[in-house]
């Protein structure tokens, strides 16, 4: 039952009867863009819910042949990748040897990736619409605590560990500062947290990047579950069956919204100062767990029905 975007719009457009108008059908657009932004602030949906286990395929690669250099094909195309992973090429002009890597990555001044190195330059002679795989999840190098997440990531969920298994939580930086002065520690993680060196209003993806509350010592895999972005230029509506329609009246909720802003401007006014404050709300670290207060909270608070371990009074040696 999935429905192409082109029909979609039609579908919003109609409850103004505005199905074969053009003005009415980019309101249409507007609002089902609108309607993906509502709904990814409202909470973390489980249809939306992956992991970092399929490689990642980028077209459009010039693989110049002696060069083990590579050029993103576009603005963040390459912001996903890690050292460590394995590349391989598709059938072309150039070739790469089995087993070859990426020994490293070059970020610009808004920390957008801009080429990486691999470690075999490309044999056969240069193909300008090479298309490299990248192998699927993290590669944890050992001294090096900080790791690209895919491109549609939006919020973590859980992460874990193949070779050394452990399963670890996310939480906030702001946790960690409060608990862990020393951030240059080594060792085995057990929590993970995500951040941004950057703005992200400055440059293109955002480029939000993993960090380990220890230091690795050792290499390993990392496998993390994560909910991603809707998207929300593909051919079809990013929404599963069940919701499809349930996401589309809501659109036509807000097309009707903004009509109604023209005979009552007052309400609309209220209906935006609305979204303003779930905009605030939502502007916390994203995340299905909530951990801000753990630190501080008592042992009675944390287990309510557990009697204190000390009290005063006479014992009672019969006290279930």
């Amino acid at each position: 039952m999935s429905m192409t975007l082109v029909n979609a719009k039609i579908y919003v457009a109609r409850v103004l009867g505005g199905a074969q108008n053009q003005e009415v059908i980019d309101m249409a657009a507007e609002a089902i863009l609108r309607g993906y932004q509502d709904w990814q602030a409202q909470r973390f949906w489980r249809f939306l819910l992956k992991d970092t286990s399929i490689a990642t395929a980028v077209s459009g690669i010039t693989a110049t042949g002696a060069s083990a250099s590579v050029t993103a094909p576009s603005t963040g195309a390459f912001d996903f990748v890690n050292v460590g992973q394995t590349v391989t090429i598709s059938t072309g002009t150039a070739t790469l040897a089995a087993d070859t890597t990426v020994s490293s990555v070059t970020r610009n001044t808004s920390g957008v990736v801009t080429a990486i190195t691999l470690s075999n330059a490309f044999g056969g002679t240069t193909n300008s619409s090479a298309t490299l795989t990248f192998s699927a999840d993290i590669p944890v190098i050992a001294g090096s605590n900080d790791y690209a997440l895919p491109n549609d990531y939006n919020a973590s969920a859980t992460a874990r560990l193949l070779t050394n298994p452990v399963t670890m939580a996310w939480r906030t930086p702001e946790y960690w500062d409060r608990l862990q002065p020393d951030d240059t520690l080594q060792g085995t993680p057990s929590e993970f947290t995500t951040y941004n060196p950057y703005s992200p209003l400055t440059q293109n993806f955002g480029d939000t990047r993993l960090k380990f509350d220890k230091v690795p010592a050792q290499n390993d895999t990392l496998r993390l579950r994560y909910f991603r972005r809707f998207t929300v230029d593909g051919t079809n509506i990013d929404m599963p069956d069940e919701v499809l329609y349930k996401f589309l009246d809501y659109c036509r909720s807000l097309l009707l919204e903004a009509k109604r802003a023209q005979d009552d401007p007052a309400g609309y006014r209220s209906s935006v100062l609305d979204s303003m404050k779930q905009a605030e709300q939502n502007d916390d670290q994203p995340n299905s767990e909530s951990d801000a207060e753990e630190c501080i909270k008592s042992q009675y608070e944390m287990w309510p029905m557990q009697p204190p371990l000390w009290r005063n009074g006479e014992f009672d040696p019969f006290r279930s």
